[in-house]
């Protein structure tokens, strides 16, 4: 053999050597860096912009020398198609960047770094509560890194004007702001609302408005559940219409009458209705004191109107709670099991989400991290103090298809104000719905 192919051997198998340690446990993960043993490529696939990213991971690439990463940024609209074909061609990137609600439609695709090499107090120790979504029977099925939480932004001068000192902590606070927030002429025409609940259609974030009111409820929609006998099988089901305590009113019937309260013109509560434009664009044309609405859509706000005055707050919580939660849309970076470079992909994406690389990472999105050491150090800017404080209280469901989710909670939503079902029935059909949607 030549010298160069002797050389060449020699590198692929202290590779090998490498990978097989991390698989084997012989080398730890998640809290032990494995930077000095980076190399070769690492392509990256995720929604994000590439300009937001692409730096972040030059500098992952400039620390270790023999190593090169780079990002893809893809249309979200068919990124859960560009990874299937991608997977099914054998082109798929070695880590790509993945929500709750593709956790099922990529469960094949992802390499569960097992608990003897992540051990699962250490993920647990790492990462926000939230976070436990990407852990499962058989291993941690991604590295967090940021989380959109959904926090609760006002007008200022609706609020003050109307001499009112703080927003709503809990919800059962509306009730007595919405006579004052809300104006309606003599007709009953909403010219100012106090805020966009009832509906769904010209409602943003209406889905993830309604899983905040279950979270809070401890519903979490749809729960994992292990196989007794084989313990490495597992299955999905919906929990949406689930009673543990045996209420008179269940839970998520609670929560589905208070939304639509708000729509109801022969209510005190009434404050929204079909006929008014959509609930971002009524907030930012200074005609709705309380938008519900992620941490991401700060810009687009400052943005539409430079001149708005308003702020931020969390959430409201159901008095007198013991628990904080709000919806947050938890970001991980999963590891491709087929990957040609897969113990540096597992190295990168423990990179990104420890120290200063997960902290640029998070500047980077504007967005807060998932990693409790960094959310220990709130920043003193008045909105990321809400969106960090906001990212730790954040909760997830195992969404099984967005937009077809999105359908089925729109259904329920109105079945109940076209009165074509109960409550209860309109909350069984949707059940019903999601359990043939996690079959498919």
């Amino acid at each position: 053999m030549s010298n160069f192919q002797t050389i060449l051997i020699a590198i692929f198998l202290a590779f090998f050597v490498f990978a097989v340690l991390i698989f084997s446990g012989a080398i730890k993960i998640g809290g032990t860096s494995t930077k000095s043993g980076l190399q070769g490529k690492v392509v990256i696939w995720g929604t994000f912009h590439s300009t937001d990213l692409s730096k972040s991971f030059d500098v992952v690439s400039k620390a270790n020398k023999d190593l090169s990463v780079r990002y893809e940024g893809k249309d979200p609209s068919t990124y859960q198609q560009d990874l299937i074909e991608a997977f099914a061609n054998g082109t798929g990137p070695d880590l790509f960047i993945i929500t709750p609600d593709m956790i099922k439609s990529n469960n094949n695709f992802i390499y569960k770094v097992p608990y003897a090499n992540y051990p699962e107090k250490t993920f647990k120790d790492s990462f926000i509560d939230g976070a436990d979504i990407y852990l499962d029977n058989e291993g941690v099925l991604g590295f967090p890194i940021v989380v959109d939480p959904m926090v609760l932004y006002y007008n200022k001068d609706i609020i003050t004007n109307e001499g009112i000192v703080y927003p709503p902590k809990s919800w059962d606070e509306l009730f007595t702001l919405n006579p004052t927030l809300t104006k309606r002429d003599n007709q009953g025409t909403i010219s100012r609302s106090m805020i966009a609940l009832g509906q769904y259609d010209n409602i943003n974030n209406a889905k993830d408005i309604l899983a905040t009111l279950l979270l809070q409820n401890n519903n979490f929609i749809i729960e994992r559940q292990v196989d007794q006998v084989n313990q490495t099988k597992q299955s999905y089901i919906s929990v949406l219409n689930s009673n543990p305590s045996n209420l008179a009113i269940s839970p998520t019937s609670a929560v589905v009458e208070f939304f639509v309260e708000f729509s109801n013109p022969s209510d005190t509560a009434y404050s929204w209705n079909r006929s008014l434009p959509n609930s971002l664009d009524m907030f930012t044309a200074g005609k709705l004191a309380f938008y519900l609405g992620r941490a991401s859509e700060l810009f687009k706000i400052e943005a539409a109107n430079p001149n708005l005055s308003f702020d931020v707050t969390q959430i409201p919580q159901i008095k007198d709670t013991t628990v904080k939660r709000t919806y947050g849309e938890i970001y991980t970076i999963a590891v491709n099991k087929k990957s040609g470079n897969i113990a540096s992909a597992i190295g990168v994406a423990e990179t990104i989400n420890q120290g200063d690389d997960a902290k640029n990472f998070s500047t980077a999105l504007s967005l807060p991290p998932a990693s409790r050491a960094l959310l220990a150090n709130r920043p003193n800017d008045p909105y990321l103090f809400t969106f960090f404080n906001s990212a730790l209280i954040s909760r997830s469901w195992l969404d099984p298809n967005s937009a077809k989710s999105d359908s089925i909670f729109k259904e329920l939503i109105e079945n109940i104000l076209s009165n074509n079902l109960s409550t209860g029935e309109a909350i069984n059909k949707a059940q019903d719905e999601l359990t043939l949607l996690l079959r498919k």
